[in-house]
């Protein structure tokens, strides 16, 4: 088989060195500077080092988690990717400037990012079968706060068990068949319809590449079966499919509203809830998506998010650079550049349904894959002495600040976390002070802004938790939030105010009884006893989707605030 290779430095040749490296650093060392023999065995080590840390970067990316960060499963990966993703820069740049000109085997990436898919796979399914516990309500989720990240990841990493399949050992086959059989098994035991639809996606443009002739064949084939697992996997989980399409609705309803340049970064989360607040206004439980609507964080859809974003400039871009992939692939195919674009096709798809981009593995993938797509126009980059020592102390300089800026965080984190405890104990007096001294840090943070105003709330602090609630609307359009504010207002005696944010609460998501619980006790304190009255009928009418206590002692309330009005009416 032929092999593609990814370069790191620049080129020379010197044959018996290509042979020492080979058998000392397992690489395929295809052109190497003339340089002293005794830095020989240190730059092997600083190459088994580089390949070591991608390795250690790939497999934290999918298990770390810690309980010292308020996100517990999706933050501390970050941070431990961006902290072995600097050693890897500075591991570069040791090699950069010894004029060092490696080019590694894919297959050793590929095979590093198959082993941790499967590590996390094989643990998925023993939390399946009861042997861990899941970290969430899901049944299995693996080292993830649900199924969605989990399946991601599986999903994203299964193609380069490609490079395994076609390995010249049988054994290596062998293996590589197991483990594709495990990922994929825990893909459908994870119940991710996401994942599901973008595995046998990919699955099937492979098989159709390798059996059928004729390309117009195999893209209306691969197009047909995906149309029908998309199709099937909507009857699978219905309801859950219909809550979708009332956020695709209400998202395209953004876009209209800034079709070119889009809302901005973070404009989701800043504006959807309210363009599904309009949509209720407009239709009312009569809505079929009454019952479906939720506080959402996500679009549901990575493209969506794009437009919602940027635009249809941004999706151009994005449309573009897909564009410019597949062209570095037509330029020179290779076995390496199609698993590469097998990868890319696997999340692209995932993405349609889900937010892949949440979870720092995906981006490993996407990045190595494009780096794989254009490894032959990295090739022809010449860099001259003085451009080495320019990198060099550039990557150093990224390095320290890095450094300096992850050790930071951290230890906010660490404060935040420690506030939060604070403030489930109920010790608010003791929580503020942690909230007051990081404000600077997390001052565009909505999670942040949105604890910092419910301690102050709890502290009966109105003025400021009211000030802090609406810096935190800037960036945040949530239910919770909207109940907050209004609360702050009602206990300031601005009713009017109060009334505005309990009614949009109340539109966000119309099946929830607690706004109009809210709506009729200010009424009730505002002696408007008409009002009050249709709020308490309105609450009847809503149907019940979850019976709990609450639901049940308002519904109590109301029905009997209905019996006394018409006990004196009769009277």
């Amino acid at each position: 088989m032929k092999q593609n290779f990814f370069a790191i430095g620049f080129n020379a040749t010197n044959a018996p060195t290509i042979i020492r490296i080979l058998i000392q650093g397992g690489l395929n060392i295809k052109e190497i500077n003339c340089f002293p023999n005794h830095l020989l065995s240190t730059k092997i080590e600083m190459i088994k080092l580089f390949h070591i840390l991608f390795a250690a970067t790939c497999i934290g990316s999918m298990f770390v988690y810690s309980h010292q960060f308020t996100d517990a499963y999706i933050m501390p990966k970050w941070f431990w990717v961006l902290f072995v993703l600097l050693w890897m820069l500075v591991c570069a740049a040791f090699l950069i400037l010894q004029r060092k000109s490696v080019v590694a085997d894919m297959a050793i990436w590929g095979s590093i990012i198959v082993f941790s898919c499967w590590l996390q796979a094989v643990y998925g399914i023993l939390q399946y079968i009861g042997l861990f516990s899941s970290h969430a309500t899901f049944r299995m989720t693996g080292s993830f706060d649900n199924p969605a990240g989990f399946a991601a990841c599986l999903c994203a990493g299964l193609p380069f068990g490609f490079f395994l399949i076609i390995h010249r050992n049988k054994y290596i086959r062998y293996a590589e068949w197991l483990a594709g059989g495990v990922m994929v098994l825990a893909i459908f035991l994870s119940h991710s319809r996401s994942g599901m639809v973008s595995i046998i996606a990919v699955c099937v443009m492979y098989l159709c590449g390798r059996f059928i002739h004729g390309r117009w064949w195999r893209y209306l084939l691969s197009v047909s079966i995906t149309g029908l697992l998309i199709i099937g996997s909507y009857w699978l989980k219905k309801d859950s499919a219909d809550g979708r399409l009332l956020i695709w609705q209400c998202g395209l309803e953004m876009v209209k509203d800034a079709p070119w340049t889009g809302h901005g970064t973070g404009s989701f989360e800043a504006k959807y809830m309210d363009y599904q607040a309009d949509y209720f206004k407009e239709y009312g439980l009569q809505s079929r998506y009454a019952m479906l609507a939720d506080n959402v964080k996500h679009p549901f859809n990575e493209y969506l998010g794009v437009l919602i974003n940027f635009g249809i400039v941004g999706l151009a871009l994005l449309l573009g650079i897909v564009w410019a992939l597949v062209y570095c692939y037509k330029q020179n195919p290779t076995q390496e550049k199609k698993i590469a674009l097998y990868a890319l096709l696997s999340i692209g798809v995932f993405s349609f349904f889900s937010y892949p981009f949440m979870y720092p593995f995906t981006w490993i993938v996407t990045f190595l894959a494009i780096l794989m797509l254009t490894v032959d126009y990295w090739r022809r980059i010449k860099v001259n002495k003085w451009g080495r020592y320019i990198m060099y102390t550039a990557a150093m300089m990224c390095f320290f600040w890095g450094l300096v800026r992850l050790g930071e965080r951290a230890q906010s984190e660490r404060s935040w976390r420690e506030a939060s405890k604070l403030a489930l104990c109920r010790s608010y007096d003791k929580a503020l002070p942690y909230y007051v001294s990081m404000k600077h840090q997390f001052r565009d943070n909505p999670y942040f802004l949105y604890n910092y105003a419910a301690v102050l709330t709890e502290t009966k602090e109105y003025e400021k938790a009211l000030d802090i609630a609406l810096e935190c609307r800037r960036y945040w359009a949530d239910y919770n939030l909207e109940l907050m504010i209004g609360e702050n207002y009602q206990h300031l005696n601005k009713m009017k105010q109060a009334k505005i944010y309990y009614k949009n609460a109340s539109m966000m998501c119309p099946i929830r009884f607690v706004p109009l619980n809210f709506l009729y006790d200010l009424y009730e304190e505002a002696g408007e006893k008409k009002k009050a009255l249709e709020v308490a009928k309105k609450v009847m009418e809503i149907p019940v989707k979850v019976n709990s206590l609450i639901v049940n002692q308002i519904r109590y309330k109301m029905k009997h605030v209905i019996l006394k009005s018409e006990i004196q009416e009769i009277h």
